[in-house]
């Protein structure tokens, strides 16, 4: 496997001590466990051990794999003492090392061994105590190495399951640094971290014709070429890893060290990889569509998508809206159709930014405090140029041909586009509002902050700009209230009839956890509803609640 080669070499920098290897199956990790023992046995001897879930899996990879690769290698061959018991017992004896294999179910097969060289193979699997008298297994399993305080290597290798397993908290509270794999566009030359999100399927939703007909293609992000599983696997053979950055300064378009310039600079201890299925040649983009897909519908679905294929721990969420329910808010009115007989306040509109893209969405206000409202469009551009003309060109009317122009578009500024949002906003004073998402909720709704400087720089903006820092959970508790009351009650929230079940989809991505804070489950998308959201925030900076028809 291609991306097994930096693995390999990053596991014997000096400073290196712990390697983690957060891996979707399939992806050739237990072959470069295996890889690992022949280049010690050849090159840096030691006395080494290898764990396993249980006996039987050991058993297996003992007979069908190790015994083989020595006994039929040319040069492992000749560092077999040549005596009769040198694959005898679940033990390897060399001429420079001896190779133990143990199970995590058994105490025993965990004590009485002191090596150099410690390999965890599905750590996730492995019971988490042994005996109600031991400790955990993990901890026996790291105290095998503690005579070898320099030189010492540990390979913990797993897919991962829960928040709470060995290998996922070891990738996120124990690693100093975390890698990710990048490719290379074959067009452009540009890099980039290889990502689910690029990986397309059109408007079809049907895992089993996505599969069965091969839709799915990967999308390089930098210029748009989409090519197949064999495109993906070529740019896959020349990629490389590089250093994870946090959340906010990848969106800011970061881009982290690359491996050994990594580990030159930070000397880490614990290092770890992230290998998900779409850095495999031997996962195909269709059955990764397909299986995302099948999610959607089925938890069980979603939790084997998140470990198998995605490599990250499962988070069960509760499903606060039902489709089915979005849909039946669906009126009769044709995309575009503003609702006539004088019931509209306002147009408002909400615009979500990403890498690429700006998928927004246009929704008509009522009179009042009922707030009912009507979809009027959604949809995603590709600049902002397109964006200005959704917004302040398109012609939005009632039956009866009345126009309605767009008061207030909130547009979202996280990413690393914020620059180019504040200028658009500065274009369309009052009109375009910058808008930012607070962590965690606040006392007020929203609160401003004037901006002076370009992000990241010390370049002045032309008179500034005021952004809108806002409590997203509020708006979005809201949001939720108003997709529960009935498309006939005093209130309702309407859809317009050719709404997608890709958009109803988007609508109930997110749930409230125990903690009273909206979560968005990764892999989710989740743009409708940040639209829908930002609609209300400028909704709530017209005061429209407090708008009265008869006073106008």
């Amino acid at each position: 496997m291609p991306h097994m080669r930096g693995i390999l070499d990053a596991s014997f920098y000096p400073s290196v001590r712990y390697i983690g290897n957060c891996k979707s199956p399939q992806g050739g990790s237990s072959a470069g466990a295996d890889t690992i023992l022949g280049y010690i046995a050849d090159m840096q001897p030691g006395p080494a051990f290898v764990v396993y879930p249980d006996r039987p899996t050991g058993s297996k990879r003992f007979k069908d794999y190790l015994q083989p690769m020595f006994e039929e290698s040319p040069r492992l061959r000749k560092l077999l003492t040549g005596m009769s018991d040198d694959m005898a017992s679940m033990r390897i004896k060399l001429q420079t090392m001896l190779i133990y294999l143990g199970w995590a179910g058994s105490v025993t097969s965990l004590g009485n061994i002191s090596a150099r060289y410690l390999i965890g193979d599905e750590i996730d699997k492995w019971v988490a105590q042994a005996s109600k008298k031991e400790a955990n297994t993990l901890q026996l399993f790291f105290e095998r190495f503690r005579s070898y305080k320099y030189g010492g290597k540990c390979w913990l290798i797993s897919t991962p399951s829960d928040t709470d397993g060995p290998i996922w908290h070891y990738l996120s509270k124990e690693a100093q640094v975390i890698f990710d794999y990048w490719i290379r566009c074959p067009e452009c030359g540009e890099i980039h971290k290889v990502a689910f999100a690029h990986i397309k399927f059109g408007d079809e939703r049907d895992p089993k014709v996505i599969e069965e007909q091969d839709l799915a293609r990967y999308a390089f992000p930098c210029c748009g070429l989409m090519v197949d599983d064999r495109g993906r696997t070529k740019a896959l053979q020349h990629g490389i890893w590089r250093e994870r950055l946090d959340e906010e300064e990848e969106k800011q378009g970061a881009v982290g060290r690359e491996l050994f310039n990594c580990l030159r600079e930070l000397n880490p201890k614990k290092i770890c990889f992230h290998s998900p299925g779409w850095i495999s040649p031997l996962v195909g983009n269709s059955e990764m569509a397909a299986a995302f897909l099948r999610g959607l519908d089925d938890p069980a679905q979603m939790h084997y998508f998140d470990n198998q294929i995605a490599a990250v721990a499962h988070t069960p969420f509760r499903q606060n809206r039902k489709v089915d329910a979005i849909l039946k808010l669906r009126d009769d009115r044709p995309e575009g159709l503003v609702p006539g007989g004088g019931v509209v306040s306002a147009l408002v509109a909400g615009v979500d930014t990403q890498d690429n893209s700006f998928p927004f969405s246009v929704r008509a206000f009522g009179w009042g405090q009922e707030m009912e409202s009507w979809q009027i469009r959604q949809g995603e551009v590709d600049s902002l140029a397109a964006l200005a003309k959704v917004l302040f060109e398109d012609v939005y009317q009632d039956s009866d041909g009345l126009y309605y122009p767009i008061h207030c578009a909130v547009i979202d500024t996280g990413g690393h586009r914020t620059a180019e949002v504040y200028d658009f906003a500065r274009s369309f004073p009052s009109r375009v509002i910058p808008y930012k998402g607070a962590s965690g909720r606040k006392a007020k709704p929203y609160k401003k902050s004037f901006i002076d400087v370009y992000p990241g720089t010390n370049i002045k903006i032309p008179g500034g700009v005021e952004l809108y820092i806002c409590d997203t959970h509020h708006y979005k508790d809201q949001l939720a209230t108003k997709l529960r009351i009935k498309s006939d009650d005093p209130g309702a929230y309407h859809l317009h009839s050719t709404t997608s079940e890709a958009f109803c989809h988007e609508m109930c991505a997110e749930y409230v956890d125990d903690r009273r804070l909206w979560q968005c489950p990764k892999g989710k998308a989740n743009h409708g509803w940040d639209c829908a959201v930002m609609e209300l925030v400028a909704a709530d900076l017209l005061y429209l609640r407090y708008s009265n028809k008869e006073a106008q």
